[in-house]
Formats: C-alpha cells, sequence, structure tokens
C-alpha cells in the first residue's frame, strides 16, 4: 500500500428499527470463492448492525477495496489465488490499528491460528463454523481489533506450552 495520511472511516449510519438513526459496521469479504462470499455477505445481511460495503477475491483486490473504502472490519480467506491472506492482514494492519482483521480458514490447526495472530489478526475462525460465529468475530474485531479471538486458542496454548 503506498503511504498516505492515516485517514479515520467513514461513519456508516442506516435507519434503526425505532425509527431513529443507528451506526453499522462496514464490513469487506475476502474469499476468493464467489459462493463464500455470497452466503457470508447473507449472514452480515441478516444483522442490521452490519454493513457489506466490498467483496474481494484476491490479495491485491482486498488491499485496494480496503484501502478505497475503508472499512471497519475486513473478513480474509487464508487461501488466495495470489497469496496468502496473512499477507492481506499485515498489510492493512501496518497501515491501520483500527481496523478489525477477521481470519477465515478451512485450515484452522495450531500454526494457522498463530500465524493469524503474529500478523496480527482481531479473530481466527474455522470455516466449519457456523456464520453466527463469523459475525460474532467480526464484532469482536470492530470493538477490539489489537486483540485476538479464537474458540481453539485455548487449547492451542496448551500445546504449544507442553511441547
Amino acid at each position: 500500500m503506498p503511504k498516505r495520511p492515516l485517514q479515520e472511516p467513514t461513519n456508516r449510519y442506516s435507519a434503526s428499527q425505532e425509527g431513529g438513526i443507528a451506526m453499522t459496521t462496514s464490513v469487506v469479504l475476502v474469499d476468493d470463492h464467489e459462493l463464500i462470499r455470497h452466503g457470508l455477505a447473507g449472514a452480515f445481511t441478516r444483522d442490521d448492525s452490519f454493513t457489506v460495503v466490498g467483496q474481494a477475491g484476491t490479495v491485491a483486490e482486498g488491499i485496494a477495496i480496503a484501502e478505497a473504502v475503508l472499512p471497519d472490519v475486513v473478513v480474509i480467506d487464508l487461501q488466495l489465488p495470489d497469496g496468502s491472506g496473512l499477507d492481506l492482514v499485515r498489510t492493512v494492519r501496518k497501515e491501520r490499528k483500527d481496523v478489525g482483521l477477521v481470519v477465515l480458514t478451512m485450515y484452522a490447526g495450531d500454526e494457522q491460528i498463530f500465524a493469524a495472530m503474529d500478523a496480527g489478526a482481531s479473530a481466527f475462525v474455522g470455516k466449519d463454523a457456523p456464520s453466527t460465529e463469523v459475525v460474532a468475530a467480526a464484532r469482536h474485531a470492530a470493538v477490539a481489533p489489537l486483540s485476538f479471538t479464537c474458540a481453539g486458542l485455548p487449547e492451542a496454548m496448551m500445546r504449544r506450552m507442553s511441547s
């Protein structure tokens, strides 16, 4: 990403059910499988507190969209055609400390969990998790982008300490 002044994400507002205005969390989805992106978009659309503002299928597209729309959260597949989703995590995290970065993958082993945490991800979710878990991870990531959550982290830490 080229150097540029750090910008704050644009606030996004929507009408709440009570008739007032509610701020929503903007999300970009990065996965090389269109079916997965559409499924995730559906999960986020069902929750009024999120708005999907972009989708990408590669690391390069993900970087471009994240830079253009300044989302609150980016959900990123680990395996992408032009590189690792962790490359995207590192690039975005280097530029923005305030963005939530959720790694979503079929490969949810200890090595992947620790690699995501080391890269600067906010959350790690396996693709076998229910969509509500991905949405919950995005909610965490939006509120605490520099903390890391993963359902399997305690067990992974125990295995790492005992080896």
